[in-house]
């Protein structure tokens, strides 16, 4: 369809056979800079985030609670990294080199190591505000055990334990740890890079997977905390580092060949694999909708799984630190029928949403840093204790809508990093 079919702004769309209507709602990235559909699911995925981050039952539970399949925002986060990543720094390794692509690369882990210890320095400083309440960032509850976890050493210890603890990154809020994860996979990436230059894919591949099976096969002398930490930081009990390379490795790597990997999703079987991986996230997701969650209405979740059965099959398949396998065949099932979607349907999706979730996307940093305070100015408000459906839906969708305005309005924006 040509500019001149097109319709004035306003006016309803020509009827058209199904195939035109198609082309005419299609993703078209002639134009733009960055793939905004990308940019569109990191926003998107900020709404995982903050159910999690803001822990207390709302309505948008019945989405980030593992609603939507056995995923969480931090998969999703590492694996488009990791593609962003690939495309950004693989045209950077094709023009100018692998020394000039290193360089750019340590630098970006110095900026992201500089963000962590800020942000858990600051968090680390508030605790002398004596009418600040800071254990919402400073403490983590075990959601299954209950048990309280300290995550920085007591005032107590002195100034020198608590500035140690925060440049090692072994003292961190938990809702800002993963960034520690990202300062170590760029740390990793130069050797990706050289393998990928080398034209080793393979080889890079498969010692990818060699790392995380050592990590998942490990006895644990501790159940619950991986066996081998390759650093004293915090994340590692979230995010081993030996497991949760594996999404951003095979993301690098398909972000660097992102041209052969779109171009085989336009063959015949590249279509066959989009509409069995929609298949499989459907299955998934019904799947998690048997999750036996005490915090959730009975109304919201299916039964024609028993509890004892699905806990076990959690257990063996799906346990996050360990990044258990069927984790991974599920991010990487929903990113690629999110991606169909997204690229089928674009115009109206970015019409209704993308107004929100672009910019939260494309400053996902920034995002990361702000919402730690509004974490702390929500939890220092009687609100939470409240404990009402509605209210909780409110300080889900208002502190989201924030963090978007806070954007739009490049607040602090000279200050933080974005």
């Amino acid at each position: 369809m040509t500019s001149a079919h097109l319709p004035a702004p306003g006016q309803a769309m020509p009827s058209a056979a199904p195939a035109a209507r198609s082309a005419y709602w299609r993703y078209d990235g002639r134009g733009w800079t960055r793939d905004l559909r990308i940019d569109f699911l990191r926003g998107l995925v900020f709404v995982l985030l903050f159910t999690s981050h803001f822990n207390f039952f709302s309505w948008m539970s019945l989405v980030g609670w593992e609603r939507v399949g056995v995923v969480s925002s931090a998969e999703m986060f590492i694996l488009l990294s990791g593609v962003v990543t690939g495309a950004v720094y693989g045209k950077k390794l094709r023009g100018d080199g692998l020394g000039a692509c290193t360089i750019k690369l340590f630098s970006r882990a110095w900026t992201l190591y500089k963000t962590a210890v800020i942000a858990a320095g600051l968090v680390a400083l508030l605790r002398l505000v004596p009418w600040l309440d800071m254990t919402s960032l400073t403490t983590f509850t075990d959601p299954v055990s209950g048990t309280l976890y300290p995550l920085y050493p007591s005032l107590s210890e002195g100034l020198l334990s608590n500035l140690f603890h925060v440049l090692v990154l072994a003292a961190s809020p938990h809702q800002f740890q993963i960034v520690g994860l990202y300062v170590v996979l760029f740390l990793l990436t130069p050797i990706i890079f050289w393998a990928l230059d080398r034209r080793l894919t393979g080889w890079l591949l498969l010692a990818s997977w060699v790392a995380y099976l050592v990590n998942y096969l490990a006895p644990e002398t501790e159940p619950g905390t991986a066996e081998i930490q390759l650093t004293v930081a915090q994340f590692e009990y979230a995010f081993p580092v030996l497991a949760w390379q594996l999404l951003f490795v095979h993301g690098v790597v398909a972000g660097f060949h992102r041209q052969l990997v779109m171009d085989f999703f336009a063959t015949a079987a590249g279509r066959v694999l989009i509409a069995l991986c929609m298949l499989l996230s459907l299955m998934l997701a019904l799947f998690s909708l048997n999750h036996p969650l005490d915090q959730l209405p009975a109304w919201t979740r299916l039964h024609f799984i028993a509890p004892e059965m699905f806990n076990a099959a959690y257990q063996s398949f799906f346990l996050k630190y360990k990044l258990g396998p069927g984790r991974i065949l599920n991010i990487t099932c929903l990113l690629i029928a999110a991606m169909a979607v997204l690229t089928v349907a674009w115009k109206p999706i970015h019409r209704g949403l993308g107004w929100l979730f672009i910019p939260l996307g494309q400053e996902s940093m920034y995002v990361f840093f702000m919402h730690l305070f509004v974490v702390l100015l929500v939890f220092n408000s009687p609100l939470p204790a409240l404990d009402n459906v509605w209210i909780n839906t409110a300080i889900h969708v208002l502190s989201l809508l924030a963090c978007w305005l806070m954007v739009r309005k490049k607040f602090l924006f000279n200050l933080v990093p974005h």
